[in-house]
């Protein structure tokens, strides 16, 4: 008899399908993450023209690609503060202390 741990076949998850809780907080998590890569990406691309590394008027695809990215990130910023989300905790509630 084979080990299930390492029995690899190709057949579906038994038991009921993924609920939809789980579904919708990976989709949040998954959102949240490429929201701050795109703020991210827009600010990295200020310092970089701040500094004088980037010729604005030479790059103009990669400032209409900053401005983009930054309007996605103010959209999203827009939308978690209209639903009341708060926007000052970062750490999760329930999260382990360890050493105090």
């Amino acid at each position: 008899m084979a080990d299930p741990y390492y029995d690899l076949d190709d057949e579906r998850r038994a038991g009921p399908p993924r609920r939809y809780e789980d579904r919708n907080n990976r989709f949040r998590e998954i959102a949240a993450t490429l929201l701050a890569f795109c703020g991210g990406l827009a600010i990295l691309f200020l310092f970089f023209a701040l500094i004088g590394a980037v010729d604005v008027g030479k790059a103009t695809g990669l400032v209409v690609a900053a401005i983009v990215f930054a309007l996605i990130w103010l959209v999203g910023a827009w939308y978690r503060r209209r639903r009341g989300v708060d926007m000052g905790r970062v750490t999760r509630m329930d999260r382990e202390r360890r050493g105090f």
